[in-house]
C-alpha cells in the first residue's frame, strides 16, 4: 500500500480536536501542514494547561486513538459500544480550513467581453472549482480525506483550567469560549463543541464553584450534559482513565450524527443529479467537465468514508461497491469514457484500486474472509480485461507491477486485521494446531463446494504471490531494449514518441529508469525480490509448511545466481542444505537442484569457509544423482580446489542429516546361538550412484554390535576373480575385551558395485545382540569424512551370500529379523528335586523342605542357590532361611560339587497364615571349574498350596450362676463391681481338614477386650491336654465365662472380642505350630428377663426335680404367667398354672417333681414344655438350659436328663 497516496489507503476515524492540554511528540507532525487560504480561525487567550493532572488526561485521551489498532471489529468495536478516535492535540490557535473557494478574481477596467459564470462558491477541492486538482473534468482527489481526517473535526474539545481561589478568571473563561464557538460557526462547519474544566479543588472542597460554572454554562449556552465537563481532582490513573472513557462516551452519539449529517448531505446531491452544468467555458481551455458518472463515484465514494467514520463497515462496504461499478460500468463508466492518454485516465485507476482495497478492508473486519477472496481475484481479472482493451495491454512490466502490488496489499490487509486464525504463532507454541488458510463464512458454506484459492490463506501464500509479479516484472524489464533505455535527452524524438505508446508508467518508473543501461539508476528488482522471497518464506516456516518455505528460498537463490549475486545465494542455499526437508522426505529432485546450484556457488566462492562444504556437498549428491555429462563427472577425491589452508577439514556426517551413497545391509546366519559359540555374519555395501561417477576408495569401516567392536580397514591386494572381491570372508577373531578386533580388505567401491564382508565371532554374553551403527570413513590428502549409519538405516538382508568357484550364490534365510541374533546360556545339566514333597501344606505351619541338587555335568561345579516366592506380596509372616549355620545370606552355597554326585539342602519355611498358592522358585548359578567366567543357570518353580487346618464353630448359651445377687440397697465401695455375675457356656467344636493325623497339643480362650463397663473371667481357659485329631474328625471343648457389670445401675449391653489359639504339629513332628482362631463378637444382654432350667435328683433319688430359675435384672416389676403343660412321658407335682411377681434386679424359681410313667435303669430325656408369658407385654419368653443334664433338642425345646448316669451334653449340640 506504500505506492498509494497515505490518505488513501489508511483507515478513517473520528477526527476529535483536543485543544488546550499542550501536544506530545507524536502529535508533532510528519509533514507540513497544507497552506490555509481564507478558514476560519480558532484562538483564546487563555494559557494552555500543563499541570500533573492535565498531563495524565492528555495520556488518557491518547489511549482511546485508534490510529495503529487492528482494523477489525474488535479492536475497533461498532457504534453500538465505545468506538476509538484519532485525537489531534493542538494549541490555542488552529485554523479551518475553508468551506468554499475563493471567487475567481476579476481585475477592475479590464477590456474584453464580459464572461458569464455560475455565481455559486463550492468547496475548494470540488472539479467546479477552478483551484480545484480535479478541475474540471477529474473525479477525486485524496486531499479530501486529508481534509476530513487531518483537519476538519467531528468534536472540538478545549481544556481550561479553573481555580478555587480565581473567580476574576470566569470571564475570561467565558470569553474564550464564546470566542471558539464563534470561529466553529463562521467556518460553516457543523462541527460539535465541548468544554473541559480542569479543576484544583472539588465542589465539596469550595462550594461556591458550583455556582462558577452555573454561570459559565448559562454565560455560554452549553448543555451541562454534553457540553461541560468539570473535573475535580483525580489521584489515580485509572480514575482518570474512567473519566474520559465516560466523557467521550457522552460525546459518541454527536461525533457519529456529525459524519450521519455529512452522508445525508452527500445523498441529496446525488439525489439531484449533480450540480446544475456550467454556462461557460472550463477555464483552461478544457472542452468538457465532469460526467454523470464521475459524480456518482464522488457521491458513493464519500458516502462510504463517512460510514467508515461511523464505523458502519457493512454501509462502507455497500457504497465503495457501487463506486466501483461506477467507474467499471459498461454504458459510461469513467474507465470507459476517459481516454487512456489523459493523466485523469491514471487518477480513475488509482480511485479504482483505492476502492477496490477499501472493499476488501470492509469485508475482513466483517469476517467475510472467502468473500473478500473472491473480490480481490474478480477485481484483478476486471481490471486485465479494461488494461488489454483500453490500456497499453498486459503484457508490460507495469502490469507486473500492478499484479505484485495488488498481492502486497491483500498480504497487508491480512495482517492489519490480524484475524484470530491466520495470526502468525510465536516460534515456541509448536505444539498448537496451525491453520494456514481461515474458515469460510457461513453465507460461503451454503454455497457448492468452493475450490481452495477462494479461501483466504495466510499472509505467506500472498506474499508468494507477490514474488511472483517482482520476478515477472523483472523479466519483462529485463526484455526492455537498449534504445528505450536511454533517458529521454539521449535518444531521438520517434523513439519517445513511440516509447509513450508502448509501456504503461502506472506508479512505476519510465522504461530509461525501469531498466537503466547504467546499473546505478535502474530499479533495485532483486532486492525487492529477495525482501518478498523471505518474507513469504517467513510466513510459511511459522506455519511447519518447510517445504514451501525452502522452494521459495531456492528459487530466490536461482534468481540471485542468474542475477549475479553468488554471495547471496550461497547464503540461503547453505541455509536450506542444513535443515533440508527434501532429504527426510525423500524428495531427490528439488534436493539435487539444491545440491548442484549450492556445488556451484560454492566452487566460485574464494573464501575457505565454503569450500569446506564441498566434500559433504559431493558425498550427499553422490546419494541421490541417477544422471551426469561423462565430461564432468562427480569425483569425492578431487572435489576440493588447491588447499587454501594448511588445516585438513574434517567432516561428520549422522544419517538422517545428511545423506550417503552407500547402502549397506546386515544379516546374522542363524536366530540364536549359545555363549562360547562362534556366530558368522555378513556385511554387504553398495555405491548406489551414477554410473558415470568416480570410484570410491574407503579409508576404513567400523561395525558397534552391542559392547563389540570390528574395524576394518582398506588394503588393496593382488588381483582378485570377481567372486572373491563380492565376497570376502575374512580370519575368524575371538571377542577381545580391552581391544578391537582389526581385519584389512579391499575397500575399493567402484559405482553401482556391491561388496560382502563376511565375519566370523564369539559372544560371551547371554543377550540379544543386534547391529548398533555402521561407521564409514573417508580419508584423502585435504579432507576426513566419516558418515554414521544408525541401526534403523542399515536393512536387513535376506539372503546369505555363499561363493562357488566363479560365481555368489545367495541362500534364503529362514529368519526375519536377520540385523538381531539371540545368545542364549549355555544349557545347564543340573537336576534340582524335593523328594518328599506334599500335596498342600498347612497355614501357620513351620515346613522343612528338602532340596537335592544333581550335578549331571562332566565337570565339577561351584555355586550359589537362591529360593524364591511369588504371591506373598499380601502376607508378611511367610519366612525363607536356610537350615545350616554357615548360611549368613539369602543364597545358599554349593561348593564343590562334584560331578555325577548330588548334595542335600534343607529350607525351612514359615507358612502364611491365609489360605493361599504360592510359587517357589529354586535359581541354582553355577560355573565350572574350567571356565570360571562363564555363568550358568538353572531354576525350578514349584507350587505350594496351603489350606487352614481347623475350621471352627462356637456355641454361646446362658448358665445358672450359683451365686446369690447383689442387693440393690447396699453400700459397697465404688471400686468393687456390684453388677449382676452372669454365667455362660462357650463351646469350641474344632473339625481337622487335613488327610493325615494332628496332634492338638493346647487349646486357650484368650478374652482380648471387654465393652460397655464390664468385666469377664475364663474359667480352666487353658487346656493342656492332647488330642490326636484324625483325618476329618471332630473336637470338641467347653468353656465357662463369667461377667458381671461394674455398676448395677448399668443397663447397656456388653461385648466381648475373643480369640482361641490352638497348639498343634502334624504327626510327630516336632516343630509346634501355633494357629489363632478369631471368635466372632459375643454380645452380653444386661438388661432382659431370662428363664434358666435345671434338673436335680431328689434325696430318694427316684424322683427328679425340674427347677425353672426366673431373672429379673430390669428395674421395672415384671409379673409373669406360668403354665406347665402335661406330658405322656412323666406326671408332675407343682402348679399347674401360677402368677409369679418379680421385684426389680431380683430372681426366683419354681420347682416340679417328675414321675416317670416307664422307669428305666439307663435314664431318657424327656421334654417339659413350662411356657413363661410376661403379663404386662404378653411375650412369651424362651427357657434356656441352666446346667448339666439339661439341653436343646433340635426343635429348640428343652430336653432334660433324667438317669442315674451323670451325663453332661455339651450346649453346641443340636
Amino acid at each position: 500500500m506504500e505506492a498509494y497516496p497515505p490518505h488513501y489507503v489508511q483507515h478513517n476515524l473520528p477526527l476529535v480536536l483536543l485543544s488546550g492540554l499542550g501536544q506530545l511528540d507524536l502529535d508533532s507532525p510528519k509533514s507540513p501542514p497544507a497552506r490555509q487560504e481564507s478558514g476560519a480561525r480558532i484562538s483564546t487567550e487563555s494559557p494552555e494547561c500543563h499541570s500533573d493532572q492535565a498531563k495524565r488526561l492528555l495520556q488518557a485521551f491518547r489511549s482511546l486513538d485508534g490510529t495503529d489498532s487492528a482494523w477489525n471489529s474488535s479492536a475497533l468495536p461498532g457504534p453500538t459500544s465505545s468506538i476509538r478516535f484519532k485525537i489531534k492535540t493542538v494549541g490555542r490557535a488552529y485554523s479551518l480550513p475553508p468551506r468554499k473557494a475563493a471567487p475567481l478574481p476579476q481585475s477592475p477596467g479590464a477590456e474584453g467581453p464580459h464572461i458569464a459564470r455560475n455565481t455559486e462558491l463550492h468547496s475548494p477541492l470540488s472539479p467546479l472549482s477552478p483551484g480545484s486538482p480535479v478541475f474540471p473534468d477529474g473525479v477525486f482527489t485524496p486531499l479530501w480525506l486529508q481534509k476530513h481526517q487531518e483537519q476538519v473535526p467531528c468534536l472540538v474539545i478545549a481544556a481550561f483550567q479553573i481555580n478555587a481561589n480565581e473567580a476574576s478568571q470566569d470571564e475570561r473563561l467565558r470569553a474564550d469560549i464564546n470566542a471558539i464557538r464563534n470561529a466553529l460557526t463562521r467556518s460553516l462547519f457543523k462541527t460539535r463543541f465541548a468544554v473541559l474544566l480542569i479543576s484544583d479543588r472539588s465542589i465539596l472542597e469550595a462550594p461556591d464553584l458550583e455556582d462558577r460554572l452555573g454561570m459559565v454554562r448559562r454565560g455560554t449556552s452549553l448543555d451541562s450534559k454534553s457540553g461541560l465537563f468539570f473535573m475535580p481532582p483525580m489521584g489515580s490513573d485509572a480514575e482518570i482513565e474512567t473519566f474520559v472513557q465516560d466523557t467521550m462516551k457522552v460525546l459518541q452519539p454527536q461525533c457519529v450524527d456529525y459524519y450521519r449529517d455529512l452522508t445525508k448531505h452527500a445523498r441529496r446531491k446525488k439525489a439531484r443529479g449533480g450540480p446544475p452544468p456550467l454556462s461557460h467555458t472550463p477555464v483552461g481551455g478544457a472542452s468538457h467537465a465532469t460526467t454523470q458518472s464521475g459524480w456518482n463515484v464522488r457521491y458513493e465514494f464519500k458516502q462510504a468514508v463517512f460510514a467508515e467514520f461511523r464505523q458502519e463497515m457493512d454501509v462502507a462496504e455497500r457504497h465503495f461497491s457501487a463506486a466501483l461499478e461506477e467507474l467499471f460500468g459498461a454504458g459510461g463508466g469513467v474507465l470507459e469514457t476517459t481516454t487512456n492518454w489523459s493523466p485523469r485516465w491514471n487518477e480513475a485507476r488509482l480511485l479504482s484500486d483505492v476502492t477496490a482495497l477499501r472493499i476488501l478492508r470492509c469485508q475482513l473486519w466483517l469476517g467475510q474472509t472467502t468473500s473478500s477472496v473472491q473480490a480481490w481475484i474478480n477485481y484483478k481479472l476486471r481490471m486485465k480485461d479494461l488494461i488489454d482493451r483500453r490500456g497499453k495491454g498486459s503484457g508490460t512490466y507495469s502490469w507486473a507491477a500492478w499484479e505484485s502490488r495488488w498481492a502486497a496489499i491483500m498480504s497487508q490487509l491480512i495482517q492489519r486485521a490480524e484475524i484470530s486464525s491466520l495470526r502468525r504463532p510465536p516460534s515456541e507454541s509448536s505444539d498448537l494446531d496451525l491453520e494456514v488458510f481461515a474458515e469460510p463464512e457461513r453465507a460461503a458454506l451454503a454455497a457448492d463446494r468452493l475450490p481452495p484459492w477462494y479461501f483466504l490463506h495466510h499472509p505467506g501464500y500472498w506474499l508468494r504471490l507477490l514474488s511472483q509479479g517482482v520476478r515477472a516484472r523483472w523479466e519483462r524489464a529485463r526484455a526492455i531494449p537498449d534504445e528505450d533505455r536511454l533517458s529521454p535527452g539521449q535518444s531521438p524524438a520517434s523513439s519517445v514518441a513511440n516509447r509513450w505508446k508502448t509501456y504503461d508508467a502506472y506508479l512505476v518508473p519510465d522504461p530509461h529508469e525501469e531498466m537503466s543501461l547504467t546499473a546505478e539508476r535502474g530499479h533495485d528488482h532483486v532486492s525487492e525480490l529477495g525482501t518478498a522471497c523471505m518474507h513469504a518464506s517467513e510466513e510459511f516456516a511459522a506455519r511447519q509448511q518447510l517445504r514451501m518455505s525452502e522452494q521459495i528460498r531456492l528459487e530466490l537463490a536461482e534468481d540471485l545466481i542468474s542475477a549475479g549475486r553468488q554471495s547471496g545465494a550461497i547464503k540461503i542455499l547453505t541455509e536450506i542444505w542444513e535443515h533440508s526437508t527434501w532429504r527426510e522426505d525423500e524428495w531427490h529432485i528439488p534436493f539435487e537442484r539444491l545440491l548442484r546450484m549450492l556445488l556451484d556457488c560454492a566452487h566460485q566462492a574464494e573464501t575457505g569457509q565454503y569450500a569446506a562444504i564441498l566434500p559433504a556437498v559431493v558425498w550427499e549428491l553422490l546419494a541421490i544423482a541417477r544422471d551426469g555429462s561423462p565430461n564432468m563427472p562427480l569425483d569425492l577425491s578431487n572435489c576440493l580446489p588447491a588447499p587454501a589452508a594448511d588445516a585438513i577439514i574434517s567432516i561428520t556426517n549422522r544419517d538422517g542429516d545428511r545423506l550417503c551413497p552407500f547402502t549397506v545391509s546386515f544379516a546374522f546366519d542363524t536366530q540364536s546361538s549359545y555363549v562360547g559359540e562362534s556366530q558368522q555374519f555378513q556385511l554387504t555395501m553398495m555405491l548406489d550412484t551414477a554410473a558415470v561417477a568416480k570410484p570410491i576408495q574407503l579409508a576404513s569401516v567400523h561395525i558397534r554390535l552391542g559392547k563389540k567392536h570390528i574395524r576394518v580397514r582398506h588394503e588393496g591386494g593382488s588381483t582378485r576373480s570377481p567372486a572373491e572381491a563380492a565376497l570376502m570372508v575374512l580370519p575368524s577373531f575371538a571377542e577381545h575385551d580391552d581391544s578391537s578386533p582389526d581385519v584389512a580388505a579391499d575397500l575399493l567401491f567402484r559405482p553401482q558395485s556391491a561388496k560382502t564382508l563376511q565375519f566370523e565371532i564369539m559372544l560371551r554374553e547371554a543377550q540379544v545382540c543386534r547391529v548398533d551403527e555402521v561407521t564409514i570413513n573417508v580419508k584423502q590428502s585435504m579432507f576426513n569424512l566419516e558418515h554414521v549409519l544408525a541401526d534403523h538405516v542399515i536393512s536387513p538382508s535376506r539372503r546369505w551370500q555363499v561363493r562357488s568357484d566363479e560365481e555368489v550364490a545367495s541362500v534364503l534365510l529362514p529368519h526375519l529379523d536377520t540385523k538381531a541374533i539371540i545368545i542364549l546360556p549355555k544349557p545347564p545339566k543340573l537336576q534340582i528335586l524335593l523328594p518328599q514333597l506334599r500335596k498342600q501344606y498347612f497355614t501357620d505351619e513351620h515346613i522343612r523342605l528338602l532340596i537335592n541338587v544333581i550335578n549331571e555335568e562332566n565337570e565339577t561345579i561351584s555355586g550359589t542357590i537362591t529360593p524364591g516366592l511369588a504371591g506373598t506380596s499380601e502376607d508378611s509372616a511367610i519366612s525363607l532361611r536356610w537350615a545350616d549355620d554357615d548360611a549368613s545370606g539369602p543364597s545358599g552355597v554349593i561348593s564343590e560339587l562334584a560331578a555325577s554326585s548330588s548334595i542335600t539342602k534343607e529350607l525351612l519355611l514359615q507358612a502364611p497364615t491365609e489360605a493361599s498358592s504360592i510359587a517357589l522358585t529354586l535359581e541354582v548359578q553355577y560355573a565350572l571349574t574350567s571356565d570360571l567366567d562363564t555363568t550358568l543357570s538353572k531354576a525350578v518353580t514349584f507350587d505350594l498350596s496351603f489350606v487352614p487346618a481347623f475350621e471352627a464353630k462356637f456355641a454361646f448359651s446362658p448358665r445358672l450362676h450359683p451365686e446369690p445377687w447383689p442387693s440393690y440397697f447396699s453400700n459397697a465401695a465404688a471400686d468393687t463391681p456390684t453388677g449382676i455375675k452372669q454365667q455362660w457356656g462357650f463351646g469350641a467344636q474344632l473339625s481337622s481338614l487335613t488327610d493325615q493325623d494332628v496332634l492338638l497339643r493346647t487349646l486357650e480362650l484368650v478374652i482380648h477386650e471387654v465393652q460397655g463397663e464390664a468385666s469377664c473371667t475364663v474359667r480352666d481357659a487353658l487346656r493342656t491336654d492332647e488330642v490326636v485329631l484324625t483325618a476329618r474328625s471332630k473336637h470338641t471343648s467347653d468353656f465357662e465365662l463369667t461377667s458381671q457389670k461394674l455398676s448395677l445401675d448399668d443397663r447397656r449391653p456388653s461385648h466381648i472380642d475373643l480369640s482361641l489359639i490352638a497348639t498343634w504339629s502334624v504327626g510327630n513332628a516336632l516343630e509346634k505350630a501355633e494357629t489363632i482362631i478369631t471368635v466372632p463378637r459375643l454380645t452380653i444382654p444386661t438388661s432382659e428377663p431370662r428363664v434358666l432350667c435345671t434338673v436335680e435328683q431328689d434325696q430318694t433319688g427316684v424322683c427328679p426335680v425340674l427347677c425353672y430359675h426366673l431373672e429379673n435384672p430390669s428395674a421395672h416389676f415384671l409379673t409373669f404367667a406360668l403354665t406347665m403343660e402335661a406330658s405322656d412321658s412323666f406326671g408332675f407335682s407343682g402348679p399347674k398354672y401360677r402368677a409369679l411377681s418379680l421385684a426389680p434386679l431380683s430372681r426366683s424359681h419354681v420347682e416340679y417333681r417328675l414321675q416317670l410313667h416307664n422307669d428305666t435303669e439307663e435314664g431318657v430325656w424327656i421334654s417339659p414344655n413350662l411356657q413363661v408369658v410376661d403379663s404386662y407385654y404378653n411375650k412369651t419368653l424362651r427357657v434356656h438350659p441352666g446346667g448339666a443334664h439339661i439341653k436343646l433338642g433340635a426343635d429348640k425345646t428343652i430336653l432334660a436328663w433324667t438317669g442315674p448316669k451323670d451325663e453332661i451334653v455339651a450346649p453346641g449340640s443340636r
